[in-house]
């Protein structure tokens, strides 16, 4: 008798837990925010049995006011509440909801942090990132600019960014949705502190069809600019709409939405806060329908705006050195991203530059960016961008990312010296994600295809140096480099060679899927590589590998050890002694 009620009981929890609508709270169970960061609200209930005849949402045990309920179809309810926040202390959400079928809860804890005072705290961050530089890429670039001894083998030097740091990181990355992260939501994740989707920008996930409203989260950015009056910067050598510039002040779920992106950089319509500098490629975002190579869907010209709202506008290295901008700089050098490091510098092929000739170098706009920030006594947040170095790593030109890297390095070179003048400055030096590249070998030049290549004693020691640019940087021509190889790859042709004018991996195959490019397969040493990646895949993509972190200057201490990039935002924010509830206007 007892086990036929037993078996009726759990038959009965069976069907209720079938039966039960589903239940989704943003922020998510687990999530920590700042005490006093803004955020959206979410709640929505799918699968209701009928009509929706009671709910109940309390926070920390009493009910929450201020709800919108919504409801975007059948047998769903939303409710949302705008730019609320909590104050500092652990939370608890707890909603329940009746229907035809009987009552359903959810329940979900927030930790709402409040930073401790520091002795020597920062006012001012500059932010680096590497787009793509996981350690193995660092690594390889290390290799290009400094090498060894060939006499014992001793490393000859370490990057700017490897040397005489204050703190120093291992980073691991993930989002909402998968262990493999795109720029957009891991630069949201270091922007703010939470998990959003892949593809999405500083929101949380919603049903909603219109992605310029779903739930946003504050940046740190943001918060600065609210709580403190600090100016906000962006420098990139992408086109300045895309991910991780957008990190600063974006909010939607698509980081496709260019134009809208790009108007939330000027606050149009009171969305968005204005950032302040402004330094990158794309023009296109940012110039009238009917100008060529625009991609907006209106007449509106932010060059003429900005000027309008107080910018000075530069689009030439040229203008950039010699301006002397009040407050506010605004510069567009080129329609899209910009060339390579070495197609500006070394190789200056008119196939890659066009007429984009006269374009500045990452550290030369990062110096400008600074010169302005620093003007506003209330502090300044910098993003700066070495963007091109993903973008040259996803269809395997290594030469071109590598030596974008050692274009960043200098920036950093520049910002540590700033830093060491201005002893409230913080600068911190990460990723936002790995590439599969590797080193295995060396490579002897004077060979062709797998025949230069050289493993263990047999791959010698690279000669990078023995030729230099006009900056100082090592030419990729050389009798000796190295050997580099992805893990992550469609089929493609391998020659271990760099070329000056610039070719695609793979095309398409006419069939939505893509095959090796047959003109590098022509080329003297080419063999084929197959892939393992889908055929639809025309390019290598992200990894799940670590990133490295590097902090210099007022609060670097703070950044050590292995960390989740998330916590990049809160340690930022511990340097700066940032309580947004504490110092809310």
């Amino acid at each position: 008798m007892s086990r036929s009620i037993a078996a009726v009981c759990a038959l009965a929890l069976t069907l209720g837990s079938a039966w039960a609508a589903k239940i989704a709270v943003y922020p998510y169970d687990g999530a920590a925010l700042l005490a006093g960061q803004r955020f959206d609200l979410r709640i929505e209930a799918t699968e209701l049995k009928g009509s929706l005849s009671a709910f109940r949402i309390a926070l920390d045990g009493q009910p929450l006011a201020g709800l919108e309920q919504t409801s975007q179809g059948a047998a769903q309810a939303e409710w949302t509440l705008r730019g609320t926040f909590l104050r500092s202390g652990s939370h608890t959400l707890e909603v329940s909801l009746s229907d035809a079928a009987g009552e359903s809860k959810k329940s979900v804890r927030w930790e709402a942090r409040l930073n401790p005072r520091l002795p020597r705290g920062a006012k001012n961050v500059i932010l680096f990132i590497g787009d793509g530089m996981g350690w193995n890429t660092l690594n390889a670039a290390r290799i290009i600019a400094k090498g060894f001894n060939p006499e014992n083998g001793v490393p000859r030097g370490n990057l700017e960014m490897e040397t005489g740091y204050g703190g120093m990181a291992t980073v691991t990355t993930s989002s909402y949705d998968s262990f493999i992260v795109d720029s957009a939501n891991s630069a949201s994740s270091i922007m703010t502190g939470q998990k959003v989707q892949v593809n999405a920008l500083n929101v949380y996930p919603a049903n909603l069809k219109d992605t310029l409203a779903y739930p946003r989260i504050e940046t740190l950015a943001e918060m600065l600019k609210r709580v403190r009056g600090a100016s906000i910067g962006a420098v990139t050598t992408t086109f300045g709409t895309d991910a991780t510039p957008a990190m600063l002040v974006a909010h939607t779920r698509r980081r496709g939405d260019y134009q809208a992106i790009a108007d939330m950089y000027f606050g149009r319509g009171g969305f968005g806060i204005p950032l302040d500098v402004m330094l990158f490629g794309g023009s296109r975002d940012f110039i009238p329908q009917s100008a060529p190579g625009s991609r907006r869907k209106d007449a509106t010209d932010w060059i003429a705006e900005a000027q309008k709202l107080g910018y000075t506008f530069v689009s030439t290295r040229s203008e950039l050195l010699a301006a002397k901008p009040q407050g506010k700089l605004f510069g567009l050098f080129h329609i899209d991203n910009f060339p390579s490091y070495l197609d500006r510098a070394v190789w200056k092929r008119p196939e890659m530059l066009g007429s984009f000739t006269d374009m500045p170098y990452l550290w030369e706009m990062t110096q400008k960016a600074v010169e302005t920030l620093s003007q506003n006594p209330n502090g300044f947040f910098l993003m700066v961008e070495g963007g091109m170095v993903d973008k040259f790593e996803h269809p395997l030109d290594w030469q071109r990312g590598l030596w974008d890297v050692l274009e960043l390095d200098r920036a950093v070179a520049w910002a540590k010296q700033y830093a060491a003048a201005h002893p409230d400055t913080l600068v911190v030096v990460t990723a936002d994600h790995a590439h599969s590249l590797s080193v295995y070998g060396g490579y002897d030049y004077s060979k062709q295809g797998r025949e230069g290549v050289g493993v263990y004693q047999e791959a010698k020691f690279p000669t990078y140096g023995d030729k230099v640019d006009a900056n100082g940087f090592p030419l990729p021509d050389t009798a000796r480099g190295i050997a580099v190889g992805f893990a992550a790859t469609p089929d493609y042709c391998e020659t271990y060679r760099g070329r000056e004018v610039y070719k695609d991996p793979t095309i398409s195959d006419g069939k939505g899927g893509y095959v090796a490019n047959p003109e590098v397969c022509k080329e003297p040493g080419a063999f084929l590589r197959t892939g393992n990646l889908d055929p639809g895949s025309a390019q290598g993509v992200h990894t799940a590998d670590p990133m490295p972190l590097f902090s210099f200057g007022a609060g670097a201490q703070l950044f050590n050890g292995l960390m989740d990039q998330t916590e990049i935002f809160f340690r930022m924010a511990q340097a700066l002694g940032l309580n947004p509830y504490l110092e809310r206007p």
